[in-house]
C-alpha cells in the first residue's frame, strides 16, 4: 500500500509539472490496460501511437493485472480501457464493487467499438452452442478481473445455464484462461476477437469456433440482466476474425476509453480528436480497430459522465448530445 500511495504521489507531481506546459518537451501521459497480448493491450497501443504522433503528448502504455479503473481512480493512469458495463458498476459502486463506494472522478472520453467476445471451442469441437456447455469445464473466479466472471456469467444466461451447470476450473485473469484452454483444462474459453492472443491459441491448439449466443428476445433479456449497457448485433466472418465461422448473432457491450475529471481539458480534447482525425492509423496498428467508428464516438450511456475535454471536441463535429443506444 505504501508503495501503491508513493506512486500515485509521484505520477501525479510527475503529471502536473507535464500539463503545466511550461518545457519543450510534450506532455507525458499514461494509459493502463490489462496484460500484453489482451485485447485491451493491443487497443490500448495502437491509441497510445496515435495520441503520440498526433495529439502533441506522449502517451505510454502501463499494463495492469487486473481493472485498468483502479489506476485512473486513484490519478496514477490518465487514461485507461474497459468495458462499458464495468465502468457502470465501478462508478456507482455495484455489481462487484459493493461495499467500495461510487467513484465520482471517473469520466469517458469515447467509445471505442462493441466487444465482440463470445466463447470459442476447438473447430471440430462437439459443442456446438451455448447450451452444449452444460457439464463441460470452463473458466471461472477470475480474482484478478471480475469483470470476465460476469461476461462468463451474461453468456450462460443466455442459454439458460448458470455456473452451477458447467464444471469450473478456477483462473485469476483472462490470459490465464487461454493458457488453460491450451492445456487442455477446459473446453472453451472467452476473449476479445481481434486480439493477438487467440492467434497464439490457434497456433497451439488448431483452428478456433466461435459460438453464437440465442437470439430469442427473453435469451437476450436474460443476458441484458446481468449485463448493463449490453445490446445485440449480428457479426459476419470476415477475414480478420476467423473464429467466426457463419454468420451469428451476439450480445455485445463496449468497451470505451476513460479517464479521471482532473486531467486537463486540453489533453482530452487533443487525444479524442486524434482518434478521430486518423482513424485510418489507428486501423493499421491494430486490425482489431476496424470495429471503430469515429462517427459513433459519443454514446449515451445511463450513469456515466463525460470529461468536459471530450464533450467541447464532440460539439464541434456535431456529435453532441450523445447518441441513444
Amino acid at each position: 500500500m505504501h508503495r501503491l500511495r508513493l506512486r500515485a504521489v509521484l505520477c501525479t507531481t510527475l503529471a502536473a509539472v507535464a500539463f503545466d506546459g511550461g518545457g519543450a518537451h510534450a506532455q507525458t501521459i499514461t494509459a493502463a490496460t490489462t496484460q500484453p497480448g489482451s485485447l485491451t493491450h493491443s487497443l490500448g497501443s495502437a491509441v497510445a501511437k496515435i495520441a503520440t504522433e498526433f495529439a502533441g503528448v506522449r502517451m505510454v502504455v502501463q499494463p495492469q493485472g487486473g481493472s485498468s479503473l483502479l489506476p485512473i481512480a486513484a490519478k496514477i493512469s490518465e487514461f485507461g480501457f474497459s468495458n462499458s458495463f464495468d465502468v457502470v458498476f465501478f462508478t456507482s459502486g455495484t455489481g462487484e464493487y459493493q461495499g467500495r463506494g461510487p467513484q465520482k472522478n471517473i469520466r469517458v472520453v469515447a467509445r471505442i467499438f462493441p466487444n465482440l467476445s463470445p466463447l470459442y471451442v476447438r473447430l471440430d469441437s462437439p459443442i456446438k452452442n451455448l447450451k452444449d456447455l452444460k457439464g463441460k469445464r470452463i473458466p471461472g473466479g477470475f480474482a484478478a478481473q471480475k469483470s470476465l466472471l460476469l461476461s462468463y456469467t451474461m453468456q450462460l444466461a443466455n442459454a439458460g445455464l448458470t455456473y452451477d451447470d458447467v464444471t469450473v476450473v478456477l483462473t485469476p485473469n483472462v490470459v490465464k484462461s487461454a493458457d488453460d484452454f491450451v492445456a487442455g483444462k477446459v473446453d472453451s474459453f472467452t476473449f476479445g476477437l481481434g486480439a493477438g492472443k487467440l492467434k497464439e491459441v490457434a497456433a497451439a491448439v488448431g483452428p478456433l469456433r466461435a459460438l453464437p449466443m440465442d437470439p430469442d428476445p427473453v435469451a437476450i433479456a436474460r443476458a441484458q440482466a446481468i449485463l448493463p449497457t449490453s445490446y445485440m448485433m449480428v457479426v459476419k466472418p470476415a477475414p480478420n476474425f476467423p473464429e467466426i465461422r457463419q454468420e451469428m448473432p451476439l450480445v455485445v457491450y463496449d468497451f470505451t476509453m476513460q479517464t479521471y475529471a482532473e486531467v486537463p481539458d486540453d489533453v482530452v480534447y487533443k487525444v479524442a480528436k486524434a482518434m478521430h482525425d486518423h482513424t485510418k492509423e489507428l486501423t493499421a496498428t491494430f486490425a482489431g480497430l476496424r470495429r471503430f467508428n469515429p462517427k459513433e464516438m459519443a454514446i449515451k450511456y445511463d450513469g456515466l459522465e463525460y470529461h468536459p475535454g471530450a464533450i467541447k471536441f464532440y460539439k464541434e463535429i456535431g456529435q453532441w448530445p450523445p447518441k441513444e443506444r
